[in-house]
């Protein structure tokens, strides 16, 4: 009877220690995520980061915006869904939204900032219109190209030469609409040539261009429009 006894006891013994080894198993497999302020930046930063590519020869920067740090931490029981909020973009400027599916539902979204920076051909000093560009008028600085509206320039021999439109500012990114070889409105040489021959005339700029852009002019004696090639300050060229 000892013996029988001694053996229920541990065998009684053995199935309590197994089951209460189920029950952590279950319990650690069912424990919650929490999610503080920063936890949630952190996963809207890493989502954009993973997803934009830098501009040539550039690089890019991905700033999450600060959330409330009053934020009571977010719970989930498991990893939320993160992605792009409805109508957001990658852009210079979107929005995250992170979501919890499961016993505790919830959603929140995340400003993010994105920064494209490159560098590229920029004014040393303050420029004037109508000023001419000299290298010495150029330098390279690493601007953010969500804040430059048009084509800027990353070949400073393209602006030598070139004229001021619009007055420029110190450390401004020179772009394509500010500056001209041949502008609207001014006189030009019209040069004709072909392997033997070569002859000039005088013209009118119909729109502005700067080397190697093809724009049209009008023929001052003929009052004819011709598509020509700017090839120098006030000078288009047409080959024969």
């Amino acid at each position: 009877m000892i013996v029988r006894k001694s053996l229920l006891i541990s065998s009684i013994f053995f199935i309590t220690c197994g089951i209460n080894s189920v029950n952590a198993k279950t319990s650690g497999s069912d424990e919650s995520l929490r999610f503080n302020y920063k936890a949630l930046q952190e996963l809207a930063h890493n989502y954009v980061e993973q997803r934009v590519s830098a501009p040539d020869n550039g690089r890019v920067e991905v700033v999450a915006n600060n959330l409330d740090p009053r934020m009571a931490p977010k719970i989930c029981s498991q990893p939320p869904k993160v992605g792009l909020a409805t109508n957001a973009n990658l852009d210079s400027y979107t929005t995250i939204e992170i979501e919890c599916v499961g016993k505790t539902n919830w959603r929140t979204y995340v400003p993010v900032r994105i920064y494209r920076y490159k560098n590229v051909v920029t004014a040393a000093s303050p420029m004037a219109p109508g000023q001419m560009i000299s290298e010495s008028d150029l330098v390279f600085s690493e601007v953010d190209l969500n804040r430059v509206r048009s084509n800027v320039f990353t070949d400073m021999t393209a602006l030598v030469g070139a004229r001021i439109k619009k007055r420029i500012a110190a450390g401004q990114a020179i772009s394509a609409s500010d500056t001209c070889l041949v502008c609207e409105g001014q006189s030009v040489t019209i040069v004709a040539q072909d392997k033997t021959l070569r002859i000039t005339a005088a013209g009118r700029a119909l729109a502005d261009g700067l080397k190697g852009e093809s724009v049209v002019v009008e023929n001052a004696r003929s009052n004819k429009s011709i598509q020509a090639v700017v090839t120098g300050l006030n000078e288009v060229t047409v080959n024969l």
